[in-house]
């Protein structure tokens, strides 16, 4: 539970912790952002190679968040990162910089080697500055469309954004208590985020996330009571500075 009652030191480490994991709004049906993608990655009416992976890869997505339930999805989810993460990454580190795509199309094998070198600290980031929408569907795609390393810096590049919408936060936060009392924007914010995340994203979150993250604000708690008894309870309110 966040205590609204003073913007102390816990209670920015209980905001961060909220805000850790949730990106900027996205769409819950995954192929509407591949959109931006192409407008990136595509020149007149031909989609480029990269636009048509996304593409693919945001059906995939589709079709895998349709197929398996909320508890699988945080296992996936899970088992994904932990395969990005964890010592066996390092451990196989030369056969993932041997990956290469089943591919010959010379973008697509210079983006990986860019990718593994990025993991070597050789490179820049071949994914900065994508969006999250993006970057997540690279990140779980579990088809071997994308090499292990270009995932790695897809999840590297993810996690950089996701550190700076922390900070952001968390700075909302404590401005919102110190010019009102309370932080209900905020949180109203957080669950405009919670509820654009895609299956695969929200699967990550303790089944009671919602209440919990109100529950210490008792303005946001009837604003949410309120909302359960509107046609589209799904919807939360457009909170802006």
């Amino acid at each position: 539970m966040i205590d609204t009652h003073s913007p102390s030191t816990a209670v920015v480490s209980s905001i961060h912790k909220v805000a850790s994991g949730i990106p900027s709004p996205g769409n819950r049906n995954t192929s509407t952002h591949v959109s931006a993608a192409f407008s990136r990655f595509s020149d007149g009416a031909t989609f480029s190679s990269m636009a048509k992976q996304l593409n693919d890869s945001a059906a995939r997505a589709n079709a895998r968040d349709a197929l398996l339930d909320e508890k699988e999805l945080g296992t996936l989810a899970r088992s994904v990162i932990d395969k990005l993460t964890d010592s066996s990454y390092h451990t196989n580190k030369a056969i993932h910089d041997a990956e290469v795509p089943d591919t010959q199309d010379p973008d697509l094998l210079e983006r990986a080697s860019q990718a593994t070198r990025f993991t070597n600290g050789l490179a820049k980031n071949p994914f900065a500055g994508l969006s999250q929408d993006t970057l997540r569907l690279i990140i779980y795609d579990e088809s071997g469309e994308f090499t292990l390393n270009e995932r790695k810096a897809a999840y590297r590049e993810n996690y950089q954004q996701q550190e700076a919408w922390n900070r952001e936060m968390c700075q909302r936060y404590v401005d919102e208590y110190n010019e009102t009392g309370k932080s209900t924007q905020t949180l109203f914010m957080l669950l405009e985020h919670y509820n654009a995340l895609p299956p695969i994203e929200k699967a990550q979150y303790p089944a009671n996330y919602v209440d919990n993250l109100i529950s210490g604000d008792s303005s946001a708690l009837d604003m949410l009571n309120s909302l359960k008894n509107e046609p589209s309870d799904d919807q939360l309110p457009n909170a802006r500075t």
